[in-house]
């Protein structure tokens, strides 16, 4: 039986067991990041925004201190529309920088439409962070701050982690409801040539945004996350 134990958690997200200053303890080196993801909207749509945390934690295993299993859990969901470019990118910001995800987020957005807009604005005022263009086939690929990924890759991994039980949603998750209606939404068709194509049943009530920006911060969790600690100044915004 696993417990788990006494633990320091460092301002840059990683977690130490605490040792009480005894030689002895084995100190092992856990972590709790987050994953701040958007999809972006026109003035007239939705932007959607959520935050998956992102943890592995020491625990003591039949008197052995070890890392415990990596846990995915939705957090927070935040829907609006009616806005500016600059206002979501100040949004954004903001969310980095509020407790308890500074210093300890990544932030993943939609790099398509006005999500490229955005992507120049946060890079102009030094936001680390990633944009996901979602393509056809099945592929995905990096350079630089933009991931070229597959949309059946993107979704199907989310999918895959609600079943095998490693991404959960917190049972107080703000919009819970449309988020669940939105994930219900997409649909996975084969055409003639063999190939899966992500569609969307209106008929489920689901927008979709608020789904696609979870899939897109699971994606980033389960394949970028080599990425997670990059840091850098925020500037301009205060």
């Amino acid at each position: 039986m696993s417990t788990v134990l006494e633990l320091v958690e460092r301002s840059d997200g990683s977690i130490v067991n605490a040792s009480d200053g005894d030689p002895a303890v084995r100190r092992v080196q856990g972590y709790r990041r987050y994953w701040i993801s958007a999809d972006l909207g026109q003035a007239n749509d939705f932007t959607a925004v959520t935050v998956t945390l992102d943890e592995q934690l020491p625990v003591l295993n039949d008197g052995v201190v070890e890392l415990g299993p990596r846990e995915l859990t939705v957090v927070f969901a935040d829907r609006f529309r009616g806005v500016s470019y600059v206002a979501v990118c100040d949004y954004l910001v903001r969310l980095l920088n509020a407790h308890p995800f500074r210093g300890k987020a990544q932030l993943v957005i939609d790099g398509t439409s006005i999500g490229r807009v955005c992507s120049d604005v946060l890079t102009e005022q030094s936001v680390p962070h990633v944009a996901i263009q979602m393509t056809g086939g099945v592929d995905w690929s990096r350079k630089g701050r933009y991931v070229n990924a597959a949309k059946v890759t993107i979704i199907e991994n989310t999918a895959v982690l609600f079943a095998s039980g490693d991404l959960k949603m917190a049972h107080d998750l703000p919009l819970r409801s449309e988020l669940e209606a939105d994930l219900a939404s997409f649909t996975v068709q084969t055409t003639a040539a063999g190939n899966m194509v992500i569609g969307q049943d209106r008929n489920t009530g689901g927008h979709g945004d608020l789904g696609i920006s979870l899939c897109l911060g699971a994606f980033a969790a389960q394949y970028l996350k080599p990425q997670l600690t990059a840091q850098g100044k925020l500037t301009g915004w205060y």
